[in-house]
């Protein structure tokens, strides 16, 4: 009788240490953008396997095609500078065609704005990252309601004033275009509050 193999581990990604890789990357990307001049905060962060699990169930996905078990968040002073960060890191990391979103361009209903791409990064580690402005994340984060927390402070400007009120528009015409009251409250909902 022949002996049974053992099984192998596979090759690549999954034998990296997941900090030291998280770190690897992390310095990477404050490194490229220091020497460069630009000032930024960066994060970094792996997918819970619940996460990645529900995710893989939802879209219907093998595990080879969750490009974002591991993410990273940049943020930076103005729009423009969003921009010349993901040139720079585009320099840094090879993108993967077809995985870039521009919502700062083109935002989202509800306001949403940030740079999206899929980057491979070492061990041939592919990773998100999301590049926006600190008033772009704190939308995110919060929701449209958040521009009135901060009414009175320098981050209000006409600018949230006019997305504000491009949001209030979009919902006259999501409410004439929703025949129940229902799917109308939850699109609001998430508007709100995005958690």
């Amino acid at each position: 009788a022949r002996a049974r193999a053992r099984p192998r581990p596979p090759p690549g990604p999954a034998r990296a240490p997941r900090p030291h890789l998280l770190s690897r990357i992390l310095d990477g990307i404050n490194r490229r953008l220091q020497d460069a001049g630009i000032e930024a905060r960066s994060f970094g962060r792996e997918k819970s396997l619940y996460s990645i699990y529900r995710k893989m169930l939802d879209k219907r996905l093998s595990f080879s095609q969750v490009l974002d078990v591991y993410g990273f968040r940049v943020l930076v002073a103005d729009q423009q500078t969003c921009y010349v960060a993901l040139g720079l890191l585009h320099g840094l990391y090879k993108p993967v065609p077809g995985k870039f979103k521009d919502y700062i361009a083109i935002p989202k209903p509800n306001g949403y704005q940030s740079l999206h791409t899929t980057l491979i990064g070492p061990h041939g580690t592919p990773f998100e990252l999301q590049i926006r402005t600190e008033a772009m994340d704190n939308l995110a984060q919060e929701g449209i309601a958040s521009h009135w927390l901060y009414k009175d402070s320098e981050h209000f400007g006409a600018d949230l004033q006019q997305k504000t009120s491009t949001w209030f528009h979009s919902l006259l015409d999501l409410q004439s275009a929703t025949d129940e009251s229902g799917d109308f409250l939850e699109h609001v909902k998430v508007d709100l509050f995005p958690h």
